[in-house]
């Protein structure tokens, strides 16, 4: 029974990895289709240096120097970037810069006033955090610029431990080369925004499960996932994610072990107790946190409400718009500006999403225009950073060209990396998480409303499946540059 269900899931794990494969190989395809063929000489010389700096990587002996260089060139470009392109915050990010200052100058009653507050709750988090900036170094946007270049090169450095943890040493230094240098984790740094410390606390809290085995690692991984939920909500989504893969894979490794080796079934059983016990520090140190942030919103009156989205059906009325294929729509808005936050508002939100569901066919075409738009199309970050500068539109078109070059290298690295996966038989639950955040990712934008920029969370997980495929190709060329030795430290 026991060799059964260990061939099914080994069976399911290799269709599993070579679906995932091929997706990213035919997002690798469309995504070279879009790039302007006068640019392929670009694409070109884009890859020899990439080729060429991995070599030059493979030389240092020494981590230590290599992270140096690595923290060095992340900041370097990015501080070059934020003092060259000043950037002033529109939309969203206007309002919550709005809100620090008030929160700084202690006006909370204007604060409660805010509409937007008051239905997203969530993004008080990241205004706090904000005012907390400015009552230290002075309110001023460049201090919260300066903040996102070090939290985005600390995201180079968590990519680099967690590749050489999941592969190899070599895996690790190429694949966070490789994000010191993209095009969107620099340009990025440039906004008043929330993703970029939401997602180096979450990846942090994925970095100590990928290390550390023991239940305190667990809680201040669950901690530092809360840390990046409260700077933006797609904590919670990455904590259940990674709590279901764990349990999952500790249950089937315990259903193989039963089948084998009956006579250590009962300490299997005692493992897969510690391991839930474990995920149960994990979920509850993560709701603790949020709890207490929530509690001290109310307790400083800043909001009367508790932490999180009173509007939690708006995303998917967005989402499943055929008219603007799943992207924000001004007729939609009307539905929230109709009714007072509430039961008849989720009523109404419930009724359109009912009526977009019902049609299947429909649903599906949709579906599949919004993959092909979320993961093919242009980075919409370039639209929010061009306010305020001097970026004419041939300079935005070319940095959005030079980007696209280095995204379609990067989906057919992630590509290779899984079919070589499968050969390796490799069987990293760490892996599997990352494989697993990066198919939610995809399911969930199927139905929630959809901005390309918004791919910048699950970015970093695509960097650290890409650097095996980059030290498996340049391996493979050792002896034509001359890499390693028998005493080589990355050998």
């Amino acid at each position: 029974m026991f060799e059964i269900l260990a061939s099914l899931t080994r069976k399911i794990k290799i269709l599993f990895f070579l679906l995932f494969g091929l997706i990213f190989f035919s997002l690798t395809v469309v995504n070279i289709k879009r790039i302007d063929r006068s640019l392929y000489k670009y694409a070109a010389i884009y890859l020899v240096i990439v080729l060429f700096f991995s070599y030059l990587i493979y030389k240092i002996k020494r981590r230590w120097t290599f992270l140096a260089g690595l923290v060095v060139l992340s900041i370097t470009v990015r501080l070059i970037w934020i003092f060259t392109v000043n950037t002033q915050p529109v939309s969203d990010f206007s309002i919550q810069n709005y809100a620090a200052n008030l929160i700084l100058e202690g006006q909370y009653s204007v604060v409660k006033g805010i509409d937007y507050f008051n239905v997203w709750v969530y993004q008080l988090g990241f205004s706090v955090f904000c005012s907390f900036l400015y009552s230290i170094f002075g309110s001023n946007i460049l201090v919260v610029k300066v903040f996102n270049v070090i939290f985005s090169s600390g995201i180079a450095v968590l990519i680099y431990l967690m590749a050489a943890k999941i592969f190899n040493e070599k895996a690790g230094r190429i694949a966070s080369f490789l994000y010191a240098i993209y095009i969107q984790s620099i340009i990025f740094n440039s906004l008043l925004t929330n993703q970029i410390v939401s997602a180096f606390f979450i990846y942090l809290g994925i970095l100590l499960i990928v290390y550390k085995s023991g239940w305190f690692y667990y809680l201040i991984s669950g901690i530092s996932i809360a840390i990046g939920h409260i700077m933006r909500p797609e904590g919670s989504f990455a904590l259940y994610i990674i709590a279901g893969v764990i349990v999952l894979y500790h249950v089937l490794n315990v259903s193989k072990k039963k089948g084998m080796f009956s006579k250590s079934s009962s300490l299997s059983s005692s493992d897969l107790i510690w391991v839930l016990s474990k995920i149960g520090v994990f979920i509850l140190a993560f709701n603790l946190v949020i709890q207490l942030f929530s509690y001290s919103l109310k307790s400083m009156d800043i909001t009367d409400y508790s932490f999180g989205n009173r509007n939690v059906y708006w995303k998917f009325v967005l989402g499943l718009n055929p008219s603007t294929n799943g992207g924000y729509s001004n007729e939609d808005v009307k539905i929230l500006n109709e009714y007072p936050v509430g039961e008849e508002l989720y009523r109404a939100e419930k009724d359109v999403i009912r009526e977009r569901l019902s049609d299947r066919s429909e649903l599906i075409k949709l579906m599949i225009r919004k993959f092909n738009i979320m993961w093919t199309h242009e980075d919409s970050t370039i639209g929010f950073i061009s306010p305020g500068t001097k970026l004419t539109t041939k300079q935005m078109n070319y940095i959005l060209e030079l980007e696209k070059i280095q995204y379609a290298a990067l989906l057919f690295c992630v590509c290779l990396t899984t079919f070589m996966a499968i050969k390796s038989k490799k069987e990293d639950m760490n892996l599997l998480i990352l494989m697993m955040l990066i198919s939610a990712n995809f399911a969930v934008y199927l139905f929630v409303e959809i901005q390309t920029r918004y791919r910048y969370f699950i970015m970093p997980a695509f960097f650290v499946l890409s650097g095996y495929c980059m030290s498996t190709i340049i391996k493979s060329f050792k002896g034509f540059f001359g890499i390693g030795n028998s005493n080589d430290l990355l050998d």
